[in-house]
This record gives C-alpha cells, sequence and structure tokens, in this order.
C-alpha cells in the first residue's frame, strides 16, 4: 500500500496524480516533489514500531513511494553507521562530532538509496529496461540495481570531461550497455530521448529523492529520535540536501520528532559553486556556471536542477552554504582516514573542510552537535592515493612502480614514440605523425595518429591543451603529457634500460 497523496511542482505548485513519466513540472520545468498522507501514517509508524524493523530504508517504506515494500529491489541498502568521531573532534576542538558513514553502500555511495526506490518503482510499473546519462555514481549504482532486478540498462556516458576511472570499471563489471557519447549534456540527451520505451533514472527525480531522505531518518534515530544542532551535507545538485530538510519536516509532523532545531549548511567547490553563490548574495535565483569543480568531481554541477530547493531548505533552516578550495578539501580527505579510519573520495569530505571554516568564524559552537555526511567512498577516485602521499618519496616510488607497470607492458611501440615525442613539449596530430616518421621511422597514415591519440587520452597518459586556427582557418588540437603520462615514460626508460 502506497500513502502517497500528490506529486507538487517544488516551485509553482501545480499538483500531479502521477509522475511516472513526468519528471519535471511540464508548466515550469522544476523538478515535483512527493506528498504524502501523513495522517494515516502517523497512525502506523511510531517510534515503538519502527524499533522492531529490520536496518535499512526499506523500515521507512511508509514515507517511500513504493506500492509493494515486500517485493523491493534490494542490495542491503542503508542502515549505515554513524560514525563517532572523538579523534576528529579533538583535532577541530569539538564536543560532539559524527560521520554518517554512506561509503558502506552496496555500491560505495548514497546514491544507492535512491536507486533502489527508483528501480523498484520501474519494476513495478513493470519496465523492462533502465537508462540514464551520468559521469560516476549514479550509473555504478544504476547497473547494479537494474543487473539484481533482471532488467536491462543502458548507461550514456561521455567521452570527454571528468570519469572518476574506479565508478567506470564498476559500470563495466556489471555489464551494462555503456555508449559513449561527445560530452555530458548529450549523454543526459540520449538518455532523456530513451524515454519512451525505458524508464529513465535522473538524480533529481521525485521517486528518487524520496529513497535519499532516508539518510536524515536514520541519522535521528541513530541519535535516539533526537535531531542535530547542525548537518553539513555536499551539494550537486542539491537534491540531497533537500531532502533532509523534507524529511526532517515530515517526521515532526508524523509525531517523532519534536521541535526542530537543526541548521543545515550546503557545501560546494570553490571551483563551481553556484547555489553559495546565489545564497550569498541573497538571489532566490541560480545563475548557472561553465566552471567545473578540478577535484570535487560529483558536486561539480553547474546547473543544479534543485538548487531553488536547496536555498530555500537553508535559509528555513537558518543554516549557510559554503565553498571549500581543492587545498582544504584534500587536507580533509587526509584528516579523515588517518583520523577516523574512513576513506572517502573528496566531494566527501567538503563537509568538514567546510567545518573548519565555520568554527573559525566562530558561527558553530564547540558544543554544538555536528554531523557531516559523507557519501562516496575513496576508493572510486584511486587516484587520490598520490596526492595524499606527495613528498613521501618511498611511497611514491612504490605506488608508481604499481600504477605504471600495467601501463608500460601494454602500450604498443608507436604510442610509446608518442609520448617521448610530447616529453619534449606540446604538439599536434599533424606535428606529431611528421616526427614520427623522420626522428623513429614508423610511417603511419595521419588518421591512425588521431586514433593513437584518442587512446592515449583515454587511459589518462596525455590531455588536450588547445585548439588553435590556422592560416586557412582549420582547426589544429595541441596535446601534452599528463603527469601520469611523465610517470610512464620514466618506467619505459627504465625497463629498457635495464633490457
Amino acid at each position: 500500500m502506497s500513502f502517497v497523496s500528490s506529486f507538487v511542482c517544488t516551485k509553482c505548485g501545480k499538483q500531479f496524480q502521477d509522475d511516472v513519466r513526468e519528471r519535471v513540472c511540464p508548466k515550469c520545468g522544476s523538478f515535483l516533489e512527493i506528498r504524502y498522507d501523513l495522517d494515516a501514517i502517523r497512525k502506523v509508524v511510531t517510534r515503538k514500531s519502527l524499533r522492531v524493523r529490520k536496518p535499512g530504508i526499506w523500515k521507512y517504506s511508509e514515507l517511500l513511494p513504493v506500492s509493494t515494500p515486500s517485493k523491493a529491489v534490494s542490495l542491503g541498502e542503508g542502515g549505515t553507521f554513524l560514525h563517532k568521531c572523538d579523534r576528529l573532534a579533538k583535532h577541530l576542538g569539538l564536543k560532539s562530532l559524527y560521520l554518517k558513514d554512506e561509503t558502506t553502500n552496496p555500491t560505495g555511495s548514497f546514491i544507492d538509496r535512491g536507486t533502489a526506490v527508483e528501480v523498484t518503482v520501474a519494476k513495478e510499473r513493470g519496465f523492462e529496461s533502465l537508462c540514464c546519462g551520468s559521469t560516476g555514481n549514479l550509473a555504478a549504482s544504476l547497473v547494479a540495481y537494474a543487473a539484481r532486478a533482471g532488467i536491462e540498462s543502458n548507461v550514456f556516458i561521455a567521452q570527454t570531461g571528468n570519469v572518476d576511472m574506479g565508478k567506470f570499471y564498476q559500470i563495466l563489471a556489471y555489464g551494462a550497455n555503456v555508449t559513449v557519447v561527445k560530452n555530458h549534456e548529450e549523454a543526459l540527451a540520449r538518455a532523456d530521448a530513451e524515454k519512451h520505451h525505458s524508464y529513465v533514472v535522473k538524480a533529481y527525480s521525485s521517486i528518487f529523492l524520496e529513497g535519499v531522505k532516508t539518510t536524515i531518518f536514520e541519522i535521528c534515530e541513530q541519535l535516539m529520535w533526537n535531531a542535530p544542532d547542525w548537518i553539513l551535507v555536499p551539494m550537486g545538485n542539491g537534491g540531497h540536501l533537500s531532502l533532509i530538510w523534507k524529511g526532517l519536516r515530515e517526521l515532526q509532523e508524523i509525531g517523532i520528532l519534536d521541535d526542530i532545531e537543526t541548521r543545515i549548511v550546503g557545501v560546494q567547490s570553490a571551483g563551481c559553486a553556484p547555489i553559495v553563490e546565489a545564497f550569498m548574495s541573497g538571489s532566490k535565483n541560480i545563475i548557472p556556471t561553465s566552471s567545473g569543480a578540478t577535484i570535487a568531481l560529483d558536486i561539480g554541477v553547474g546547473n543544479p536542477s534543485c538548487g531553488h530547493t536547496a536555498l530555500r531548505a537553508i535559509r528555513e533552516s537558518n543554516g549557510f552554504a559554503l565553498s571549500v578550495s581543492d587545498k582544504d578539501t584534500l587536507n580533509a580527505v587526509g584528516s579523515i582516514a588517518k583520523l577516523e579510519g574512513v576513506f572517502v573520495e573528496p566531494a566527501s569530505a567538503t563537509p568538514v573542510a567546510a567545518l573548519r571554516q565555520l568554527l573559525q568564524s566562530n558561527e558553530i559552537d564547540p558544543s554544538d552537535s555536528i554531523v557531516c555526511v559523507v557519501t562516496g567512498m575513496g576508493l572510486k577516485y584511486p587516484e587520490i592515493a598520490r596526492i595524499l602521499i606527495k613528498g613521501q618519496s618511498k611511497l611514491e616510488h612504490l605506488l608508481s612502480r604499481v600504477e605504471d607497470r600495467k601501463f608500460t607492458t601494454q602500450i604498443g611501440r608507436t604510442k610509446q614514440q608518442i609520448l617521448q615525442t610530447l616529453l619534449e613539449g606540446e604538439s599536434y596530430g599533424y606535428g606529431i605523425w611528421k616526427n614520427l616518421k623522420e626522428e623513429f621511422g614508423i610511417s603511419i597514415k595521419i588518421p591512425s595518429v588521431y586514433q593513437h591519440l584518442s587512446e592515449l587520452r583515454s587511459t589518462g597518459l596525455i590531455t588536450q591543451t588547445r585548439i588553435e586556427s590556422t592560416y586557412d582557418n582549420r582547426k589544429r588540437t595541441y596535446y601534452a603529457l599528463t603527469e601520469k603520462g611523465k610517470r610512464t615514460i620514466k618506467q619505459l626508460r627504465k625497463l629498457t634500460s635495464r633490457s
């Protein structure tokens, strides 16, 4: 039995009875919010009734948009640990600090909460295929739950842009149909074009967000049905933060929580912070940005679909929106790992970085109870390990041997000479082709050179630096070695000298 009463547009207030096809309001384009018959739920959901249920998101099924919770598609999502951080708290000068450790979800991310609900609804409605356009956690989670449900999955991934390799490996392992497209915008458009015969999963759909909402239910229950003074949350689209506030209000309305005094802090990367900029300027509108986060990839959303509701939640809770630098984010990753034994990806560490700012500005009282939501595991972003050990020569050397061996044993002669050419400085396709022929005696066609360059880019050994127009109005694309490419060249030289 479902307790859903309606779907309501978060901007214009228009109501709908069912949104299985409508992901946004057809009138104003904003995402929809699910409303429940809270009076009916109050009669069946109490602290006592919840106490005897098994951990996980489905113990709160009356506050989820599913008809038959007993047939839920589940991998054991939710029920994650609320980690009391005594050492990190002492380091920061705090009395009561917790991490809501979402890294222990089935695919290593809080996203699993939303995906489980979305895939369950898709199966209830009889859909036989699922799809999404994504660069990371959403795609990895979707293909895992599709495999569990026995439903076909299709994922569209951008060839250009930032894709964490750990997440890409996950996607491939689950056996999804993967289509590589030009950029993230095209990935989203291609997925949306499938909506007439496939169930499209989006991180801002009302059904998906209801699953994500269960984070706050667990936090309050783990604190003996007390809401913390502060909750700090990473913001990408802004949906997670928005639903945390919605969940708090629902718990109060059904009589499980008393007065809510929780203040919510939304955190973005300084490289991409449109919600923070709107908050600081006092605006109700989010101005999209084309810039992207350089380290916290998953929250580098230039045009956040739930930005207006995130702003509303922050202001209604008398909270803050903050941006943090890459340097502070990396320091937070290290602190969480070394002091509490939890390895998180950069986006997940931004709340701890923001917490430092709030303490320094005396916005937070050291005696307040604080929960930082860490949303994804560090193994999804394995490159972060190299940054964390920078300056420790023995560990850097060992990591180089492990990382680079897999490349140096597989790179053919032509690719090796291309890397060698770029070691001298950036170059373009024709220049590389000419150098291969004149310096190394390698005669191949120019299209083959571009194929090699594309493959080297996909492995992260080279990067595109700039595009110039020639005198005859043609485009000339320049390439250069990445740090990984430079390390690989060094490893190749060592192997050559030993042979």
